[in-house]
């Protein structure tokens, strides 16, 4: 009985000293869609990137968004939120073109050990 008792206490002590703790880290990132000559040219190139990152899998928006942190759950990954800007420009020869920025506002969990 006594070695039943201390089995028991020696596997919940160590299983203890092997918990994680969740963190869910929220972020985000300006991606460049690319460069028209019109400003609603550069708003399909936007509405189109932002589309197709919010289809992603996680596992490929891990490498779209450059997520590479220590812990990280991938498949806890999701756009929360995306916004397309235009921004306008001139170049050398002072033609006008038009660039399309999106802002990718995303989430994702980590897991470290509560041991560090």
């Amino acid at each position: 009985m006594k070695t039943l008792l201390l089995s028991v206490v020696m596997v919940a002590c160590s299983t203890a000293s092997y918990a994680f703790t969740r963190e869910n880290n929220q972020a985000s990132q300006y991606i460049n869609a690319g460069v028209s000559d019109s400003r609603e040219g550069a708003y399909r190139q936007g509405q189109t990137l932002a589309n197709n990152i919010r289809s992603e899998s996680p596992r490929k928006l891990k490498r779209t968004l450059g997520i590479y942190e220590y812990g990280l759950k991938t498949n806890s990954i999701k756009v929360d939120n995306s916004h397309i800007q235009v921004d306008e420009f001139s170049n050398a020869k002072g033609e006008v073109k038009y660039r399309a920025i999106v802002n990718v506002d995303y989430s994702y969990d980590t897991f470290e050990s509560d041991n560090r």
